[in-house]
This record gives structure tokens, sequence and C-alpha cells, in this order.
């Protein structure tokens, strides 16, 4: 505990620099003050209106797990640290207090990385935008110019199929990145959540699913999520018994 509150502080720093150009610099504040004096509730609901509002990074997200998880709250913490996680994927704090909060949950077991997340996971969407684009757009520009100067085609005609197929491959894999982090098929349980035989209310009780559970969606009807968890359970929860990325 004494390491979660440690890294929480060390992010405090940080994001009030980054909150001091914001207009809504007064609610991260008093979400900072909030935290310190104990009062988690108030702090996650400054915390949250600022995501409301459309504020996204990185910190924002931490702090606001960092206050869930001292209230009490697995899911919202675990669902707060995911999203920290996939916009600063490299931060060892981020990664490490969302094992602490995993550790936390009944039952609970984390999803396993596939072989696609594994290799790409290193940087964040916008990190693969950039690497695609810098080598693809030298390349365009390669192209166009030996199309203006046809005497220059000589020129680097080795290494330029080899520098297109290298910008191609790199655009490739930021296109599939982008398709996998905005899938959106992901979710954890937010408190302790039955999940039943059909996507109804009426529908008869499976198993219980606890807070923190986290989730793949397989299907949507109205209000009701087929979720799948890494045991292959099954079943149907309401929308209100989840957080998912895009809600």
């Amino acid at each position: 505990m004494k390491r979660l509150i440690a890294t929480h502080l060390l992010f405090l720093i940080f994001t009030d620099i980054v909150a001091g150009k914001d207009q809504n610099a007064s609610l991260f504040e008093a979400g900072n003050i909030a935290f310190h004096d104990g009062a988690f509730g108030q702090a996650l609901t400054n915390y949250q209106a600022q995501i409301n509002e459309g504020v996204v990074s990185a910190p924002l997200h931490f702090n606001l797990a960092t206050a869930a998880f001292h209230d009490g709250q697995l899911g919202r913490a675990i669902f707060h640290y995911r999203q920290a996680h996939s916009l600063d994927p490299r931060d060892k704090n981020i990664q490490h207090n969302l094992k602490l909060a995993r550790d936390e949950v009944h039952n609970g077991s984390p999803p396993k990385l596939g072989i696609w997340q594994s290799l790409t996971g290193f940087f964040t969407l916008n990190e693969w935008t950039l690497i695609a684009a810098v080598p693809l757009t030298i390349w365009l520009i390669w192209l166009a110019a030996i199309n203006i100067r046809p005497n220059w085609r000589k020129r680097g005609a080795i290494i330029r199929p080899l520098f297109g197929a290298t910008a191609m491959t790199l655009t490739l894999i930021a296109i599939l990145t982008w398709h996998d982090q905005t899938s959106y098929k992901w979710a954890v349980i937010n408190g302790e959540t039955v999940a039943r035989f059909g996507p109804v209310k009426a529908s008869p009780d499976q198993f219980k699913w606890f807070d923190g559970a986290e989730v793949e969606i397989d299907r949507i009807h109205g209000d009701w999520f087929l979720a799948r968890d890494i045991t292959d359970r099954q079943g149907w929860v309401h929308s209100g018994s989840v957080l998912r990325p895009d809600s």
C-alpha cells in the first residue's frame, strides 16, 4: 500500500503542472486536495468530471484509478489503470499498481495477451502512427521526386524498394494496431454481478462475477452484453454492470 500511495504522489507532481495549463485545473486540484484529505469519493467525482469533459491523459486515469482503489472500487480502479496503461504502456508505476489492484480481485485472472498485443503493446497507437508516418512520407516524396526528375531513378534503386516495403509494413502494423486498440472488446465488471443465461432480467442466474473481473464482450443485445472471462465462462450481464472504453 505504501508503494501505491507513493507512486500516486509522484503523478500528482507531474499532473499539477499539466493541469495548470487547463481551464479545468480547479477541478483537478480539488481532486488532488480531496485525495490528500482521504476524501476519495470526492476525488473520484472531480477526476471523473475532467474525463467527462474530454480530458485524456495517462496521469488523470492513474489518479482516478488510485482514488478508486483506496475507495474499495476495484473494478473502477482496474478499468482506469488499464486506460492509463494504453496511453503510457511503458510506465512502471502504472504496471505495478495495475498488478496490485488485480491481486485484490476475488478469483481474478488477468487476461492473457495475444501474440499481436505482446508485439505491438510497447508503443501507443499515436507512437505507432508516427513511426509509420515518417518513413511513409519520405518514401512518397522520394517517389514523387524521381517522377519529376527521371534521371534520379538510378539513385537508390536498390534501397528505395526496401525502404518502401519497410514503410508499407509499418503502416500496416499501425492500421492493425488501431483496429485492435479501438475494437473495445474488453470490459471490467463494476461491482458483484450476476451472469444470466439470456439478455433479459428474468433470465435464470448462471454464476456471479466479482468486482474487478476482466472480461471480453462477444455480443451486444440492447442493454445486455454477452461476456466471457479467461476461463471461458460466458453469461449475459447488463450494461450498467460493466465499464468499457467507449462507454
